[in-house]
């Protein structure tokens, strides 16, 4: 006769287990959703810093203050999650920068997006380790003192409740009707009072602006009703325009470059491109322009040669931010400039998992790498303040780890951000190409011979159209310049720029091969 699988002795020993996960669970799945929905996290969002809490009403909900209306959209995720942004303070020097920053910001939001996404998860995870740790302690707890009681006081306690089940369950209805009462005078009042005030009416922002025309992304935006709103409609209004006129320059601009991709020079079989930009000075509306012909091209690295912002603030990881969400799927090797200083933003691109050059030498995708930031730190409209080591200073050293490389692994590729850092290692034939940015204009490419070795020297012009130290805008105030370089077993093989004029228009450089 067959044995069975489930009898009651084994149900008897499995049931306390079963008992101590279930308890677990619930426990965990409490905690963790009661710590979850009271979870905030102080961040840098955009031109602000924001306190950022998770929601369960389906809404993304921005609060701007007394002054400004509060905006939601919805945010359609599962389980009804949502996000609340208490915005805060901001170093602007008025209102109107601050509003036209923001819409420019707004007009480009993946990056913000992505590390408000980042946030939450990051406050789900801790939460669910939290609440899985503190259900674990539990069980841990029941199971000791279920050990300690002991088989035999186990027994007799189960006896004991049997012979007075009655009055055990008399006793349990005296404590339920207790609880009741319990829970309905804590409960009750709030829930009797008259309200002290009307609950928020939200209305489309269509509704608010009928002349307008929005786009998808503003369709579903919804304002709140009240003195803020009505009042604002102008400053709502200005902030609108500034959007519009962006979204609109550097769409068209993003759309353009399809137009000519025929003229752009594809990575072949064998080869790998790498995009190079450099001085975006916070103007991240070019970065989908940039990303558009790194895809065109086909690249698979991105060469950033700093200046991404205009002080190195941490208001500026929106900077940072649009960066890493635009090329996502590229690798990003990059140095910071001299606007970058201070250690922020460094630390904002290693986050964003990219690789930032630190005076050793990094292979990727097969291309050895070498630079460094720059030392002199310059912040918005300040002169140059010198740091650990002057730009000549840096140069030399910086030849010294070049020089100093075997035959068979020579550098390929230096990138500083100041053309003076690579002096010294293009004089001495230690790198076959030097590329940098700072001076907002393309000054190469040079090929030289350097004991038998062709070294190129090559300097970007500015990718964010960056006149000064400061670039974001609805259009670019110098042309906005990209370029694209070749390699062939590691060997940089040739160059071609890519520009935005300041007429909207796309113009596509020739393709310069490079001696091998």
């Amino acid at each position: 006769m067959p044995r069975r699988l489930i009898t009651r002795a084994r149900l008897r020993r499995a049931a306390p287990w079963a008992a101590l996960v279930a308890l677990w669970f619930v426990v965990s799945l409490v905690v963790g959703l009661l710590g979850f929905a009271n979870d905030s996290e102080r961040v840098t969002v955009g031109a602000h810093t924001a306190q950022v809490s998770p929601t369960f009403d389906s809404h993304a909900t921005i609060d701007l203050g007394a002054i400004l209306p509060r905006l939601r959209l919805d945010m359609n995720l599962p389980l009804g999650l949502g996000v609340n942004l208490d915005v805060q303070e901001t170093d602007a020097a008025n209102l109107n920068d601050l509003l036209t920053r923001d819409a420019l910001i707004a007009s480009q939001p993946d990056g913000e997006i992505a590390r408000i996404r980042e946030v939450v998860q990051q406050m789900a995870v801790d939460n669910a380790v939290a609440g899985a740790g503190s259900g674990l302690l539990v069980a841990v707890l029941v199971a000791t003192l279920w050990a300690m009681v002991g088989p035999r006081r186990r027994r007799e306690l189960f006896a004991l409740v049997h012979r007075g089940e009655r009055r055990v369950q008399h006793r349990a209805i005296v404590v339920l009707v207790a609880l009741l009462v319990t829970v309905a005078s804590v409960i009750g009042p709030g829930q009797m009072r008259q309200a002290q005030a009307p609950p928020t009416q939200w209305r489309p922002l269509g509704d608010l602006l009928p002349e307008v025309s929005f786009d998808d992304r503003l369709k579903t935006v919804e304002v709140a009703s009240g003195f803020s709103t009505d009042g604002g409609v102008g400053v709502i209004r200005t902030a609108f325009e500034t959007y519009e006129r962006s979204t609109e320059f550097y769409g068209q601009l993003r759309d353009r470059v399809s137009r000519v991709g025929g003229r752009i020079r594809a990575a072949g079989e064998g080869e790998t491109v790498a995009l190079l930009v450099s001085d975006r000075h916070d103007n991240i509306g070019m970065d989908p322009f940039a990303a558009e012909v790194a895809k065109v091209a086909g690249a698979k690295i991105l060469i950033d040669a700093g200046d991404d912002t205009s002080s190195g603030q941490s208001w500026e990881a929106f900077s940072i931010n649009s960066l890493a969400q635009h090329f996502r799927d590229l690798k990003v090797v990059a140095v910071a400039g001299n606007h970058d200083s201070g250690g922020f933003v460094e630390e904002t691109m290693r986050r964003n998992k990219f690789t930032v050059l630190d005076s050793e030498p990094v292979e990727v995708e097969g291309i050895r790498f070498l630079g460094d930031s720059d030392p002199t730190r310059t912040g918005l409209g300040s002169a140059d303040t010198p740091g650990d080591e002057t730009t000549a200073e840096q140069s030399a050293r910086l030849a010294g780890v070049a020089c100093a490389q075997a035959e068979d692994e020579p550098i390929s590729t230096m990138v500083v951000h100041d053309p003076s850092s690579y002096q010294e290692t293009a004089a001495r034939g230690c790198a076959s190409l030097l590329v940098s940015g700072h001076l907002h204009r393309q000054v190469g490419p040079e090929t030289k011979t350097v004991g038998g070795r062709s070294v190129t020297t090559y300097t970007n012009g500015t990718t964010g159209g960056a006149a000064y130290a400061f670039a974001l805008g609805y259009t670019l105030r110098r042309p906005g310049q990209v370029t694209l370089i070749t390699y062939a077993e590691g060997q940089p093989r040739g160059l071609q720029t890519v520009t935005a004029e300041l007429t909207g228009e796309v113009t596509v450089g020739a393709y310069r091969p490079l001696p091998a």
